[in-house]
């Protein structure tokens, strides 16, 4: 079946998890969510051993995305069915994991952060009963994807200024909630709407968002009905459907910690090979049983004693690295190997944080990182849209567009940054906008 016939007859049930990939072939994705009380920061041993299991009838490779699901790629469309049992055995679900749906809740994994005011996957639990497997809101009710994200404390690991609903806790069971974020084509930053709210505020505002995308069938995504309306109306909007639905009782959740050091592993651009993938899930069974994913294509390992030579951190972020999409292997829209341009990133001597898109959708959020490029086509020419200064509460500022091929040169400019020397930080940002605007593709 060619992928233009295949796309046509896949893309309506996309909520369910499988779609199509580039190519004409039987690749197929599916994006994993976590199934029995639907924790989806928290993947279990067991889980990881049958990903790397089923990865070997396709490319023998998984892939950690930037909001926490697993993809697997180059699984035969006739394997599906066995594919679904195998991931229903060790209780994964890949539903409302693409297209038009309410997606994951993803929380940061406030179990193994010091810093955290609340218990952000049970908050999101709270969050995603009132969404999951409710054909109400899903594909073909719900115009548009909604993402929301629980961030346990003010540092925002969840990214609340890219997300539809972005909510963060304050203390004293009160969080505060960002609204109408969204990156891809047009780069919305998400406005702080609410303060100071309970949870059972969170939920109904939640609800609400969700509720006003459908009423307005706005297929381009919410953060489309704040640009009509303006924050404030928007505001109004949602404080009227709050009265129409309700408020119910939930109340606070405090946090709790697992007792434990943190392990950190790397994914290449997001890819491990089954056999790393096995390792891992070695090192959990061995430890306290499963590792923590949400949005940084790392995977954190909590562990009794670290082994010898490993990564750790204190709590679950990370001030450098490189993240990408999976870019023109497997993606129809991208432009550029993101894997590639990530390798040598990695290879780099830069300690900041880099993202990679390989096309304007945006899925390797350039747009939040101390460095992002986003890759994009200017008269038959690959460009790259660069951004510098991006983070959890601010998208970075837009420098220029320079040749695909010049990104080195960037890099180079970062080479022995230091990020806490606000005045060196000022001259390499300074370096770089001029080589960009000089070198602007025009």
């Amino acid at each position: 079946m060619k992928y233009s016939e295949k796309f046509k007859s896949i893309y309506p049930e996309r909520f369910k998890g499988i779609y199509s990939s580039r190519g004409d072939n039987d690749l197929i994705s599916i994006r994993v969510r976590q199934g029995k009380e639907r924790d989806p920061s928290r993947w279990w041993y067991n889980q990881l051993e049958v990903l790397a299991q089923i990865s070997k009838i396709g490319n023998g490779k998984v892939h950690f995305t930037t909001r926490g699901d697993v993809e697997l790629y180059g699984i035969n469309l006739d394997l599906k069915e066995k594919v679904l049992k195998d991931l229903e055995r060790v209780e994964l679900d890949p539903r409302d994991s693409c297209g038009a749906s309410v997606r994951n809740v993803l929380p940061c994994p406030s179990y193994i952060c010091p810093m955290a005011k609340t218990d952000a996957v049970k908050v999101s639990l709270e969050i995603a009963s009132l969404f999951r497997h409710n054909p109400e809101y899903e594909f073909p009710k719900l115009p548009k994807r909604v993402k929301i994200s629980i961030s346990g404390c003010e540092k925002g690991c969840s990214a609340p200024i890219i997300m539809d609903v972005g909510v963060v806790a304050k203390g004293n069971d009160t969080f505060d909630v960002y609204v109408g974020g969204g990156i891809g084509d047009h780069d919305f930053q998400g406005v702080k709407m609410f303060e100071g709210v309970t949870l059972a505020e969170v939920k109904a505002i939640s609800l609400s968002v969700a509720n006003l995308l459908k009423s307005e069938n706005e297929k381009r995504g919410f953060k489309w009905v704040l640009h009509k309306y303006g924050i404030q109306k928007t505001r109004e909007l949602i404080v009227k459907e709050i009265e129409k639905i309700g408020i119910d009782h939930a109340k606070g959740i405090p946090p709790r910690f697992l007792n434990s050091k943190i392990m950190v592993v790397r994914t290449k651009a997001g890819w491990l090979n089954w056999d790393e993938v096995e390792r891992v899930a070695f090192v959990a069974r061995e430890n306290f049983g499963f590792v923590s994913l949400f949005n940084s294509q790392v995977i954190f390992v909590p562990v009794k004693e670290v082994p010898p030579g490993a990564e750790t951190v204190e709590y679950p972020y990370l001030v450098n690295g490189v993240e990408a999409c999976i870019g023109d292997d497997y993606c129809p829209p991208a432009i550029i190997s993101t894997s590639k341009v990530a390798e040598d990133m990695s290879k780099s001597e830069v300690k900041v944080r880099v993202n990679i898109s390989g096309c304007s959708h945006s899925c390797g959020r350039h747009q939040i990182a101390d460095l992002g490029f986003g890759a994009a086509v200017r008269e038959g020419k690959k460009i790259l849209r660069i951004y510098v200064g991006g983070n959890s509460y601010k998208l970075g500022k837009f420098l220029g567009e320079i040749d695909f091929n010049d990104y080195p040169i960037v890099l180079d400019k970062l080479k022995d940054i230091d990020l806490k020397d606000e005045e060196q930080v000022k001259g390499k940002l300074k370096e770089i906008q001029s080589f960009v605007q000089g070198d602007r593709v025009e």
